[in-house]
């Protein structure tokens, strides 16, 4: 059997870092929850592919950030660190 490949949240020093990342995560979907009614304004001035596409983006950023610090934490749950 082989080893996997440590993955960027398997690094030590990181840990400390998933509170963080799940509060400004969870900051930065509060933030996207209030914006959605100027959606569409945005979409008229600047074009609504443009605009849809940065809301996917920025909520697929901060998803993954809120994700990484939850998974790192239930991690450090299971192995006791």
């Amino acid at each position: 059997m082989t080893n996997r490949p440590a993955r960027p949240a398997d690094e030590p020093g990181t840990a400390p870092l998933a509170p963080i990342a799940i509060a400004l995560g969870l900051l930065l979907l509060v933030a996207a929850g209030t914006q959605l009614n100027h959606l569409p304004d945005w979409a008229d001035d600047y074009g609504a592919m443009l605009v849809y596409l940065a809301f996917v983006l920025y909520l697929s950023i901060t998803g993954r950030l809120l994700w990484w610090g939850a998974d790192t934490i239930v991690r450090l749950g299971r192995t006791g660190h």
